[in-house]
């Protein structure tokens, strides 16, 4: 290679401006601030301008237009007749006075007389007293069967009974009937405590649970004296000792001598005679029977006297109390009238059954009868039973096809 031959040079490179100042940052913006300070101190001594504060729109706002599809139904109805239509009468909109006047005559109407003045002409005048709409209710007049007798006299009370502000009594109800004074039970809310529920889980267990064992104890005992009546026979206490005493009674009879057998004595001799095994056993079942039949009557007596087994306990309780203390008597009613109150259901939710919040709550009870039950148990309302339907009399007809079958 010739060493004299000329070498280009490569290109050189650009250095990387990595970590330089921009040159955007050395642009001069004198010029720039100086009118922006010359327009501030301009505000500052003169104020704003108003057109730069408000901006008048002398353009209307125009929508877009969507040209809706006719429907095929319009094409087909729309009129396309060359003739004209016919045209309606024209009809002025203003209407004379005279018309007004003759219009309102006829609709009772007159727009110069009065309406007091109409009315007076109409129904005449009627004289009558001020009454107060406001004001106290008028006195009742005196009813007519008072008038015709002398014997029967009114006086119009003066003083408010007494009655009107004593208190309802309370009926003494048992425990299975529900209370009025404690009718709210924490035990029985939709998110109760443990202590509560439990309470109540172990109050109303109790009141159920003597009156339900009492009846199942008493509805056996009653199934094992019937088994006893109905399977029991004559012969079974009978053995063969019976034929032994029937030859004994032969032997005696012919030891007797003949002597005492032939007497001048119509009447046969008396005899003593002893009952023989048979006819005590019989006897002893009888006895046995009787005792049972006592034994089953008074059970089933139990057993009517088991539904008011509370009211029993309460009358025995009020009895002992009124022997130990000896004070003023009040007023305790078990019932209004011949009818019992209405029976309250049990309210109580197993652990299974609790919910924890209002979501899941399930509706139970019902209002009515628990107002009913709380008018009546507070002694406001007397309790009435089921209305019994009307029997009719059972009409019998003889059809005229059944008369060919006789």
């Amino acid at each position: 290679m010739d060493p004299q031959a000329k070498v280009t040079k490569a290109p050189k490179a650009q250095p990387s401006r990595k970590g330089k100042r921009a040159w955007r940052k050395n642009i001069d913006v004198d010029e720039i601030n100086e009118t922006l300070d010359a327009k501030r101190d301009r505000e500052i001594l003169h104020g704003e301008d108003d057109n730069d504060e408000f901006v008048i729109d002398t353009k209307a706002s125009v929508g877009k237009k969507l040209d809706a599809k006719k429907l095929k139904m319009t094409e087909i109805l729309t009129n396309k007749s060359k003739i004209a239509p016919i045209r309606s009468r024209l009809t002025k909109k203003k209407v004379s006075g005279s018309r007004v006047k003759e219009l309102m005559a006829l609709a009772g109407h007159s727009l110069t007389e009065k309406k007091s003045e109409k009315r007076l002409e109409k129904d005449g005048l009627v004289k009558g007293d001020n009454v107060d709409v406001w004001g106290n209710e008028e006195d009742s007049p005196l009813p007519d069967i008072y008038k015709k007798t002398a014997y029967l006299s009114v006086t119009k009370p003066t003083k408010r009974p007494k009655t009107l502000a004593e208190s309802s009594i309370n009926l003494t109800l048992p425990e299975h009937k529900g209370t009025v004074e404690k009718d709210v039970v924490a035990g029985k809310s939709y998110n109760p405590s443990l202590e509560s529920w439990q309470e109540l889980i172990n109050k109303e267990f109790e009141s159920e649970s003597t009156v339900e064992m009492q009846r199942q104890a008493m509805a056996e005992h009653e199934k094992r004296i019937q088994f006893l009546i109905e399977n029991m026979k004559d012969d079974e206490f009978e053995s063969d000792d019976d034929d032994e005493e029937t030859v004994k009674t032969d032997e005696e009879a012919e030891s007797v001598p003949d002597e005492e057998k032939y007497k001048l004595s119509i009447n046969a001799p008396a005899k003593w005679k002893k009952k023989t095994k048979t006819e005590r056993n019989r006897l002893a079942r009888h006895k046995q029977r009787t005792e049972l039949e006592a034994k089953l009557k008074e059970i089933r007596q139990r057993m009517k006297e088991l539904s008011r087994l509370e009211d029993i306990e309460k009358e025995v309780q009020e009895k002992k109390e009124k022997t130990q203390q000896k004070h003023t008597k009040e007023k305790k009613h078990k019932r209004l009238g011949k009818n019992e109150v209405i029976f309250k259901p049990l309210e109580v939710k197993l652990s299974d059954e609790l919910t924890g919040n209002l979501k899941n709550l399930k509706p139970e009870g019902n209002l009515f009868y628990e107002q009913m039950h709380k008018l009546q148990a507070t002694g406001k309302v007397t309790a009435t039973g089921l209305r019994k339907k009307r029997r009719y009399a059972p009409k019998i007809v003889e059809k005229h096809s059944y008369r060919h079958f006789k």
